[in-house]
């Protein structure tokens, strides 16, 4: 079940890669994918891993402790990406950080995190976003920096990625609390899905998961 959990993530990058014709860093997704499956990382030692988060905790001091080897990764596949020149393999890279980022939203925290803000649901969602906008920033900056100086001429592009990043991860933010406080419906997930593969969708489902997540909150945030 956790192999086909985890192939299943990352389906989508295996399938990019394999159109760009990157069959080397197709295998050593694929490697690894299948190693974490197969490995528990359960253990009764106790080491809490420090993270830049504390200031808004939760999603990013949650999830990057939990996937922090996934950056591991991913920055290896940038280097990889520089020392083959292969600057599509650093666009993968640059988009798997804000992917991982993403499954950061997956779980709803507990109503007491989100009541006990003293904000009204639009404010609330404001700070949300700004806090996801500038941490997945300080993750994914280091990437960002890199390949422009390897690959300066295609600085427009890696911007625009950078920029889908983001949109991607505000529309995750209001997909979240469109739901709360249960998690993401089906219909909720397919639609989030689509706009992932059509991004013309996002006009759609961001407006939308918006107005849902104001509905939510309303209650909570009185």
């Amino acid at each position: 079940m956790r192999l086909i959990e985890n192939f299943l993530v990352v389906s989508p990058f295996i399938a990019f890669l394999a159109y760009k014709q990157l069959f080397p860093a197709m295998l050593i997704l694929s490697t690894i994918t299948l190693v974490i499956s197969l490995v528990n990382f359960n253990s009764t030692f106790n080491f809490t891993i420090p993270t830049p988060f504390y200031r808004r905790p939760y999603e990013f001091a949650v999830g990057f402790r939990n996937t922090f080897y996934l950056f591991i990764m991913t920055y290896s596949l940038t280097f990889i990406a520089i020392s083959v020149g292969n600057f599509n393999l650093g666009i993968f890279s640059l988009l798997l950080v804000f992917f991982i980022t993403l499954t950061f939203y997956s779980k709803p925290e507990d109503l007491y995190f989100v009541w006990s803000f003293i904000d009204s649901p639009k404010g609330f969602l404001m700070k949300k976003i700004r806090t996801g906008l500038v941490y997945s920033t300080m993750l994914s900056t280091p990437i960002l920096i890199i390949l422009s100086i390897f690959f300066f001429s295609e600085i427009k592009i890696l911007l625009i990625f950078q920029l889908l990043g983001y949109i991607y991860l505000i529309t995750i933010i209001l997909a979240k609390y469109s739901a709360y406080p249960n998690e993401m419906s089906l219909p909720q997930g397919i639609l989030f899905s689509l706009s992932l593969m059509l991004p013309p969708a996002l006009f759609i489902t961001i407006p939308l998961f918006y107005y849902q997540s104001i509905k939510s909150l309303t209650s909570i945030l009185k």
